[in-house]
């Protein structure tokens, strides 16, 4: 399994891709804080490091998107190019494919969202005027990165069995969207118009939780919610995904 993650970082981390989709993203970065610090110098006194930081807590269910990104990154059309179908002719378990893919997929995640929340902060620290409220924007960013975490490790594991699991990239690419998106919207008028119990389910989807995240800031009961949940959406689509493949024929 080591040999099959090395080769797979190898890969993904020699792709310009995987940078330039990074820089493209810093770079919209740069325009917010751009903004932020114009705003400020034009006498907002309303925009400072607290107001600036906390927008962190705000972005985040821009999060559960991001896996349609890094999941393509990894996967990189492999049914296309039937480079898929090599693996398994190889000998490889599909198991520490699908696995290891995922591994993969998730550490590129993780990593680009540590460089660009690193990056967005210190630039409203460097760029912004501070006050009494900095402690308590660390807080909140800490409390809503812990509670997105495992949330976006349950929409990678979604995103990653789509890759899988449908052969074209672009049909992959929008049923991820419809799974992660638009189901919570679907449960949303099922709920208003027939049962209050659709409404009670979509309360527990990743961008549901996600957008109501920094309105729960600091309760616990909360943030253990929160990683209830996306480790059984993580583990739930995993098993599903996993299954599928083994059984998959791969033209």
């Amino acid at each position: 399994m080591r040999n099959y993650l090395t080769a797979e970082c190898y890969k993904v981390f020699r792709r310009k891709y995987t940078y330039l989709t990074l820089l493209v993203v810093l770079a919209l970065e740069g325009v917010l804080l751009w903004g932020c610090w114009l705003t400020s110098s034009w006498g907002n006194e309303g925009m400072n490091f607290y107001s600036a930081a906390t927008l962190v807590a705000v972005m985040l269910s821009i999060g559960v998107y991001a896996p349609l990104l890094t999941c393509d990154m990894v996967f990189s059309e492999q049914y296309k190019q039937n480079t898929l179908k090599n693996e398994v002719a190889y000998g490889l378990p599909r198991a520490r494919i699908y696995l290891g893919k995922l591994a993969v997929s998730t550490l590129v995640s993780l990593l680009a969202a540590a460089v660009m929340v690193a990056l967005y902060v210190a630039g409203c620290w460097v760029l912004l005027p501070h006050g009494e409220q900095d402690a308590e924007a660390f807080a909140l960013i800490g409390y809503g990165l812990a509670g997105a975490f495992p949330l976006w490790l349950g929409a990678q594991g979604v995103t990653m069995a789509c890759c899988f699991l449908v052969r074209n990239t672009t049909l992959a690419a929008f049923v991820g969207v419809g799974l992660l998106g638009v189901v919570p919207g679907i449960f949303q008028a099922l709920g208003l118009l027939f049962n209050p119990v659709f409404e009670k389910v979509r309360q527990l989807m990743p961008t549901v939780m996600l957008e109501k995240l920094p309105n729960m800031a600091f309760q616990t009961d909360y943030l253990a919610l929160c990683w209830l949940m996306g480790l059984a959406l993580l583990v739930v689509s995993t098993i599903v995904g996993l299954a599928v493949f083994q059984k998959k024929e791969i033209r």
